[in-house]
């Protein structure tokens, strides 16, 4: 046994065997991540697997386009509603104490919507209704009305009261 030729032949063996050690140890390996990649389907291929997992991923793209044009159209809505409110009271004719008139600036935050002004006197009460765009009124705005627009305009919570307000009298908030 100390021929050359049987020494070779034990090494090439020994060889060999370590050879399929090393392969059988990577296959097992290698069943383990496909194992790992078919979790959840039952007896499936990777093939399948990646196919479903591609499938799935198109299905969230979808899902994530549609979610940015729901958030842009309620965006959009959001910027349009009225959310900024603003209120004056005053004596518009100093005949009558209490400031029983008043004007309210109902405006969303491109500063469009509308003013309502009551004047109360003695024997008479007038109502009023102006078109506000871009912060600016459609027609001719009072000193009162142009006071409470830009009270609204300012950047706040709640209801904004315009002018100077009795100790009395706080601003009312809008709970969130």
């Amino acid at each position: 046994m100390t021929d050359p030729i049987s020494l070779a032949g034990f090494a090439l063996g020994a060889s060999g065997c370590l050879a399929a050690a090393r392969a059988n140890v990577r296959f097992r390996r290698l069943r383990r991540d496909c194992a790992l990649l078919q979790s959840g389907a039952e007896g499936s291929s990777f093939i399948v697997a990646a196919a479903r997992t591609a499938s799935e991923l198109e299905r969230l793209r979808g899902d994530v386009g549609r979610l940015h044009r729901e958030f842009a159209a309620f965006r959009d809505n959001v910027d349009e509603s009225i959310r900024r409110v603003a209120v004056h009271r005053y004596d518009a004719f100093g005949e009558m104490g209490g400031r029983l008139s008043w004007s309210l600036a109902l405006l969303d935050d491109n500063g469009d919507g509308v003013v309502l002004t009551s004047l109360v006197g003695r024997s008479a009460t007038r109502s009023y209704a102006k078109a506000v765009r871009s912060g600016h009124g459609q027609s001719e705005l009072s000193p009162e009305e142009s006071k409470v627009v830009a009270a609204a305009l300012r950047p706040s919570h709640g209801i904004r009261l315009a002018g100077a307000a009795p100790a009395a009298e706080a601003p009312v908030r809008a709970s969130a």
